[in-house]
């Protein structure tokens, strides 16, 4: 009898198991979800990233794996970040709401920390390879908060968000009120309404 259930319990995901040492705390998103969509793709469960609970004969067995993976995924994630997720049910509802909420689209904050380490990057105490990989990597999550585009407006419209953000890097301490407000908006300003927004509190 304890045969059969260890042989039961050792078919069966611990609740302990997860896709990556490198939990998710909100300032890696990229990093891991590129990592969990290699995970994806390589166990051929790609497509609980895209479709919608199965309906058919087969519901049964795709509700299974896609429990199995949600265990795996909310193990990915720390403790601090859990809790905002509880309300998701399935993996593809997981994830989009995750890349909702740190997708860099507008997401202010994670923009100017990305700007920011792009333009002051230094190598400091570092290997030459790992302060080359620190910038590649950098660069490349600059990239998709500003994908390449023909568009030029939307060319104009990036290099704006770079010169608010390399303005409000360069404000005094004294203006670190009016950095933060800016920063807690759901989008960048345009260069001329930050500026008057520090300016009101100068003059103020």
């Amino acid at each position: 009898m304890d045969e059969v259930k260890h042989m039961v319990v050792s078919n069966v995901i611990p609740l302990a198991s997860k896709i990556t040492k490198h939990k998710l705390n909100g300032s890696n998103y990229y990093d891991w979800r590129r990592t969990i969509q290699f995970y994806l793709f390589s166990t051929n469960m790609d497509d609980h990233v895209m479709e919608e609970p199965l309906k058919d004969e087969k519901k049964k067995a795709w509700l299974h794996d896609d429990a199995r993976l949600y265990l795996q995924i909310k193990n990915s994630i720390e403790s601090e970040v859990v809790g905002l997720v509880d309300h998701c049910d399935f993996v593809k509802e997981l994830l989009e709401f995750l890349e909702f909420l740190y997708s860099g689209k507008e997401h202010v904050y994670r923009m100017f920390d990305v700007y920011m380490q792009f333009f002051r990057v230094e190598q400091k105490v570092e290997f030459v390879t790992s302060y080359f990989m620190r910038l590649k990597k950098t660069a490349a999550e600059l990239a998709l908060l500003l994908p390449y585009s023909l568009d030029v407006k939307v060319q104009q419209a990036q290099r704006e968000k770079m010169t608010v953000m390399i303005f409000l890097n360069g404000l005094s301490l004294e203006f670190g009120m009016a950095k933060t407000q800016i920063l807690s908006d759901s989008e960048i300003p345009s260069l001329e309404e930050a500026f008057s927004r520090v300016l009101c509190i100068e003059s103020s």
